[in-house]
């Protein structure tokens, strides 16, 4: 058995995403280990005509998480600190892109920044208002970048509703880097594929592309899998009480707990299977109830050499 050795690029890894849509709820703060280091955030919801908002209040802070309702399910997020709006991660579609800035509008404080990483569509809706990226960010939404590939995807099969609007310019920032805006630290955290992920301190949460607890994971390579167990454990460590990401949906510490789990278990599955086809089967067997076959037959073709 011999396992390609390999760094999934940014393109795949949307495509793939978007092949599988859950069922989305959003749950409170419910767990021990969550609620120990932050104070649980109240919940509440709002309807829009397409989309829908959960309100996570965390006092000084509130966290509005957008489901688009849209053919991706794509899902992205506004923190709102006293005296102003931050975006995190836009979305695709032309009528969301309004629907969204017409709610951001309701909420009456200006839009002090854009945090755009995996999903940069409709940037320029919001003028003047400064977007944060790292430079594998802004190159993948370039001409020749996974971000522009798929856009492009996504025009050939959804027509002109695509939002084409990806920026040029944004502000750099680095693995690493703090940037406050509108009274919000944002930590900058690298990933293994072209874009970046986001921590914010302050209220326990963290932003990463793909997660999902019951959900396998597009895992290229045992590199790629070791880098997602130090992440899990990485956020065992530091006690967030939410996790959130573009294609799920908001999950806590179980979920975290739930996934390591998973990561470990398969990347056992993947050094001890004969072949493809085992090890497909060997994870199936494993986690019989999870959802997102073609996520592991992706996986099993870019584990295994043919």
């Amino acid at each position: 058995m011999q396992i390609k050795k390999l760094v999934i690029p940014a393109t795949l890894a949307l495509s793939m995403a978007f092949s599988f849509v859950p069922t989305m709820t959003f749950p409170a703060i419910t767990t021990a280990a969550e609620a120990s280091a932050y104070q649980a955030p109240a919940t509440t919801a709002v309807k829009l005509s397409k989309g829908e908002v959960t309100v996570y209040n965390f006092g000084s802070i509130k966290l509005h998480s957008y489901k688009t309702n849209d053919v991706l399910s794509d899902v992205c997020y506004v923190l709102e600190g006293k005296d102003g709006l931050v975006l995190l991660e836009s979305t695709a579609f032309k009528e969301n892109v309004q629907e969204l800035n017409n709610y951001m509008k309701s909420l009456k404080k200006p839009l002090q920044g854009m945090f755009l990483s995996y999903h940069s569509n409709g940037y320029n809706t919001y003028p003047a208002v400064p977007i944060y990226a790292t430079e594998k960010a802004l190159a993948s939404w370039g001409e020749n970048g996974g971000v522009s590939a798929l856009t492009n995807n996504f025009v050939q099969a959804f027509g002109d509703t695509v939002d084409t609007n990806l920026p040029a310019k944004a502000a750099i920032v680095k693995d690493g880097d703090t940037v406050k805006v509108a009274g919000i630290d944002f930590k900058i955290l690298p990933t293994p594929d072209e874009d970046y992920s986001v921590e914010i301190p302050s209220i326990g949460v963290v932003y990463r592309h793909m997660m999902g607890s019951t959900v396998h994971n597009i895992l290229p390579s045992i590199d790629y899998i070791d880098a997602e167990i130090a992440d899990m454990e990485r956020y065992q460590k530091n006690g967030y009480q939410l996790i959130l990401t573009s294609h799920y949906i908001p999950e806590g510490q179980e979920a975290v707990a739930e996934k390591l789990q998973y990561l470990q278990t398969v990347k056992e599955l993947a050094l001890s299977s004969k072949d493809k086809a085992d090890f497909i089967q060997q994870v199936t067997n494993a986690f019989p109830s999870y959802e997102g076959t073609n996520y592991l037959e992706m996986s099993a073709g870019l584990l295994f050499k043919k």
